[in-house]
């Protein structure tokens, strides 16, 4: 139960750090763009609302929504903007897959073991 807590609370960090990185990424670049940067506040309000908050009940459902949201803005910032950026000369968006890819499976890696942890 100690180790797992103590996992939890090193995937969040690494979490927080990751969605952090990528806003601070885009601000460095000048690339900001809301859908991006709203999809990682979802993902760090998620993450403080479970800080904080005593939600035990819903405490799936609100993962569930968090990490859809989160997945659900970077496929519409994709739809609307394309696979490639043309400010990096027509390149595939690697970064953004790299960095969606690492949110995406650490939340769900951080859910399961909340939940196992319960």
């Amino acid at each position: 139960m100690n180790n797992t807590r103590t996992t939890l609370k090193m995937i969040g960090g690494i979490l927080i750090l990751v969605q952090l990185a990528d806003i601070l990424l885009h601000a460095a670049t000048h690339q900001l763009e809301a859908l991006r940067v709203s999809a990682n506040l979802i993902i760090l309000i998620w993450l403080t609302i479970l800080a904080f908050g005593k939600v035990e009940a819903k405490l799936l459902s609100i993962a569930i929504i968090s990490i859809t949201g989160y997945l659900l803005l970077n496929l519409v910032f994709l739809a609307q903007n394309g696979l490639t950026n043309a400010q990096q000369g027509g390149t595939l968006r690697v970064t953004l897959f790299i960095l969606v890819f690492s949110s995406v499976t650490l939340s769900v890696w951080f859910t399961h073991l909340q939940q196992r942890s319960n």
